[in-house]
């Protein structure tokens, strides 16, 4: 089959699909994330690739065996830091220079590790008013819904990088909001995971807002 050449022109990284503008023609043509023949780096607008085209499903023209002329370059990087036992945070390639930004996992922010532990401090308040019963139980609930969650949230980044079917950001949001948000919150900067996604960020922050005043809400009913 004849291989062409065009340029990501739209890409949605949530479904996994965009559209590549040949450069031989003004008619886009469909890709799916799993045309690409590397896939240890996401797409991204503005890649030059080359593919073949067949039919889909439906009867449309698809790009197939996609791939980039960076592809060696981040395959190689990426085999480079696995030698060094680097755990590199893949990030999209910037098309200009080819290069891959390979970052190695960043620890916790301040802002977020004073956030943390105000919320623990607030906890502790009340076991110096007495309340320690209930204290306990909830201590006891944040910490198996913050384990469970920062591991859910460690498998989603994963099967991100591996291009499998992710977990869906309403379930990442529930976990939040039924005590996970403190996993969920240390899982987002360790693995750089839901970190830049701004609609997310303002859901996942409206959650944790919700989750303390309905934890505040049910220590005033049980004591009060």
């Amino acid at each position: 089959m004849i291989r062409k050449k065009g340029k990501i022109i739209k890409w949605n990284d949530d479904k996994g699909f965009g559209f590549i503008l040949p450069s031989d023609s003004q008619r886009n043509i469909f890709v799916h994330i799993k045309s690409f023949s590397d896939k240890s780096v996401r797409p991204a607008e503005g890649q030059d690739v080359t593919y073949t085209v067949e039919k889909n499903n439906d009867g449309r023209d698809a790009a197939i065996k996609v791939s980039r002329s960076t592809d060696n370059l981040v395959r190689n990087r990426a085999s480079s830091n696995r030698k060094k036992n680097i755990n590199p945070t893949y990030k999209r390639i910037n098309t200009n220079n080819t290069q891959l930004d390979l970052k190695p996992v960043s620890s916790i922010s301040p802002l977020y590790t004073m956030i943390i532990l105000g919320f623990v401090a607030f906890l502790f308040h009340f076991t110096i008013e007495g309340k320690l019963p209930p204290f306990i139980i909830a201590i006891a609930i944040y910490i198996v819904m913050g384990i469970m969650t920062y591991y859910i949230y460690s498998e989603d980044k994963e099967m991100a990088i591996n291009n499998e079917r992710r977990t869906p950001e309403q379930r990442l949001l529930a976990l939040s909001f039924f005590g996970g948000w403190v996993g969920a919150l240390i899982a987002q900067q360790k693995f750089r995971h839901k970190t830049k996604k701004i609609s997310f960020q303002m859901s996942f922050w409206t959650t944790v807002f919700f989750n303390i005043m309905l934890l505040a809400s049910g220590f005033r009913i049980i004591h009060f």
